[in-house]
């Protein structure tokens, strides 16, 4: 080849060779990575279409208790949770929670991948997962499917597959609402409204500027800087959140050192809360009796009970306060005759009562004191005039058989005596049993049938009602002439002790005694301060 016949190739030819070789190069790579790119999307997307959507919005909460006042007085079953409303949460919460979490949350859709990229760089740097860059709908994935599993790339894989599936299904408002509500808060609160009532004894509505930094600051370390373990990291916590929010300009410092200088209102982790531990307690048999058991574990209920709150706290002090015996047990239960509303229940002494209820459990003989205005009721059913003062001789005017098959009217299922000392008030009964019997009399020989749950509500929904209901057990011409307003005396042998206070509104019925019988000897004065007690219940 002579040096004449070599044509050499333009600078621009070569340029486009390799450009073309690069191309096939490059295409052929991209095809090689996009099938396993394609395959593993593929895979976590499926792998997420396993889990149920609707457990993001399906959160156990607690049963809130309500009395018949409208005024809750406690929680059961559920976890200590109470949910709350998009428009419950304070604007100031929003955009703390924003500058701490997600500053990007009202515009990405789920993912933030700038700030995923920072953590990846950083990753990379310390060798180690030690970032994150989870979103706030992440995390709500992440808390609501429970993904304990060690920092990887799997889970973080299948969290992003699930974030997006959250996306689609809830609006922002929805997984704002969503994450406040199922998010853990230190000292046993799970959500914003028990955490805003634990620590502040108001709801998340109500939360002050600092509550609400402190709130969002300690979601990073809900137990090391819960206020109540550490107070002092909380308040670094809320002053970190107030720096940040300065930083993205929503506010100033000026206004940001405001907000440290007021007070946070913390509650006495030692405070009692507005709630009865023997009305909470009582209510839980009823319930189950309503409920399914799915029902109960899951909560998030509103029950409209019987209790009236103000009552069950008066009878609860009266109880703590009476001097008795060392040993000696005491109860007491109050009616609405007009309806058959249980006001109040206290079943034992003790601050914490167990499963066994003196009030609804425990069947004592009552004495002549009490069992008169019974025996009377039925004497007059059977056109038989009462003796005052003497129920045995009122009594004897009946049949013994006839006179058992009457006092069964008024719902009495235990034991009776033989002849006289059953009208000496030889007749086991409840508490329960014996107002309903007292609660018949006043209504003219109709038996209101007792009611613990009065509604059932569930997102303001209806589950349940139940309207008074009430058993004709006498006829209207077996009504006293006189009802007495106060009722007392000591069972024969005397091992307990009765009294009672009635009037159109209540009756209310308190015993004293030991668990195993035996002679109870109490002053006079004790008496006389259950009675005046008692009035001034009635006058409640």
């Amino acid at each position: 080849m002579s040096w004449s016949s070599y044509h050499r190739e333009s600078r621009w030819a070569g340029w486009k060779r390799c450009f073309k070789r690069f191309w096939e190069f490059a295409w052929k790579g991209g095809l090689t990575l996009l099938v396993p790119v394609l395959l593993a999307i593929g895979w976590y997307a499926y792998q997420a279409s396993k889990y149920d959507l609707a457990e993001v919005a399906r959160m156990p909460a607690r049963t809130v208790l309500v009395d018949r006042g409208g005024v809750e007085f406690g929680t059961i079953h559920g976890e200590n949770r109470r949910l709350v409303e998009h428009d419950e949460i304070p604007e100031f919460l929003k955009t703390s929670l924003f500058a701490r979490e997600d500053a990007r949350f009202l515009e990405h859709e789920g993912v933030d991948f700038m700030g995923l990229a920072r953590a990846t760089l950083r990753n990379v740097k310390d060798l180690d997962f030690t970032q994150g860059a989870s979103t706030l709908s992440m995390q709500l994935a992440r808390n609501t499917y429970d993904l304990r599993e060690k920092k990887s790339l799997n889970r973080k894989f299948l969290e992003i597959a699930l974030t997006y599936r959250v996306e689609s299904k809830f609006s922002k408002k929805e997984i704002l609402t969503h994450y406040l509500n199922r998010i853990y808060f230190g000292a046993g609160c799970n959500g914003i409204e028990e955490a805003s009532l634990t620590y502040f004894g108001i709801p998340t509505s109500q939360l002050s500027q600092g509550q609400s930094a402190l709130l969002v600051g300690i979601i990073r370390a809900p137990h090391a800087c819960s206020p109540w373990r550490n107070l002092e990291g909380a308040i670094k916590q809320r002053d970190e959140v107030l720096a940040r929010l300065v930083t993205t300009e929503a506010i100033s410092q000026t206004e940001a050192n405001k907000i440290k200088k007021a007070p946070l209102n913390l509650r006495n982790p030692d405070s009692e809360r507005i709630e009865t531990s023997h009305g909470a307690r009582v209510l839980r048999r009823p319930l189950e009796i309503v409920l399914n058991d799915t029902q109960i574990t899951t909560g998030g209920l509103r029950v409209i009970t019987s209790i009236d709150f103000e009552l069950q706290q008066g009878i609860e002090e009266l109880i703590r306060k009476t001097p008795l015996p060392t040993g000696c047990q005491m109860a007491a239960l109050a009616l609405d005759p007009r309806n058959g509303d249980i006001l109040a229940v206290v079943g034992c002494r003790g601050t914490n009562p167990t499963g066994f209820n003196r009030a609804l459990d425990s069947h004592r003989d009552l004495g002549p004191g009490l069992i008169e205005p019974l025996i009377g009721t039925i004497a007059l059913e059977r056109g038989h005039l009462p003796i005052k003062g003497n129920p045995v001789t009122t009594g004897r005017q009946l049949e013994e058989q006839d006179a058992r098959q009457l006092l069964k009217r008024f719902g009495f299922e235990g034991k009776f005596g033989n002849g006289d000392d059953l009208f000496r008030g030889t007749l086991s009964v409840s508490l329960l049993e014996l107002a309903t019997a007292y609660a018949t009399i006043l209504q003219r020989g109709s038996r209101p049938t007792p009611v613990f749950v009065r509604e059932l509500l569930h997102e303001e929904k209806t589950l349940f009602r139940r309207p008074p209901a009430f058993f004709p057990a006498f006829s209207k011409h077996s009504r006293l002439s006189t009802i007495p307003r106060h009722l007392g005396g000591m069972s024969l042998p005397k091992c307990d002790l009765w009294a009672a206070a009635l009037d159109e509104k209540k009756v209310i019925v308190v015993w004293a005694g030991y668990d195993k019988p035996r002679a109870l000897e109490l002053g006079e004065g004790v008496t006389a301060g259950i009675k005046d007690d008692l009035e001034m219940l009635l006058r409640h």
